[in-house]
């Protein structure tokens, strides 16, 4: 290939790029519903020096055609089948209905659920 001639995937050439590595995958063991990439494997397998938020955003609109979801979690990169999504667990606003009353009236207490978002490792850096 002459170097004046390369261009990068576009954003739906990436998904299909992505839903094949998938599909290999599946094809070595049972149906993954679930996997995790690094950024360096979506670098490689994009073609790209960095991932931008919008390519990011342009690949998650096409793969939730195939029924999949891409989201960047904590340093690495989350694949989902939506229809996995679909089975779980569902929360609803209405379990706070007394603490959501508090905040909008600015008496809810933040600090006294402030453990909720420290980590283990906050923990270990005492």
């Amino acid at each position: 290939m002459k170097p004046g001639n390369f261009r990068f995937p576009e954003a739906r050439q990436c998904a299909i790029l992505l839903l094949l590595l998938a599909a290999h995958q599946e094809n070595s063991s049972k149906a993954i519903t679930r996997f995790r990439l690094s950024e360096l494997t979506l670098k490689r397998l994009w073609q790209r020096n960095r991932i931008t938020d919008e390519l990011l955003k342009e690949v998650q609109e096409w793969l939730a055609r195939a029924d999949w979801a891409i989201f960047y979690a904590a340093g690495l990169y989350a694949m989902v089948r939506i229809d996995a999504v679909e089975n779980w667990d569902r929360l609803s606003s209405k379990r706070l209905a007394n603490e959501l009353k508090q905040v909008g009236n600015g008496t809810f207490d933040y600090e006294k659920h402030a453990h909720l978002i420290a980590s283990d490792q906050d923990d270990n850096d005492d």
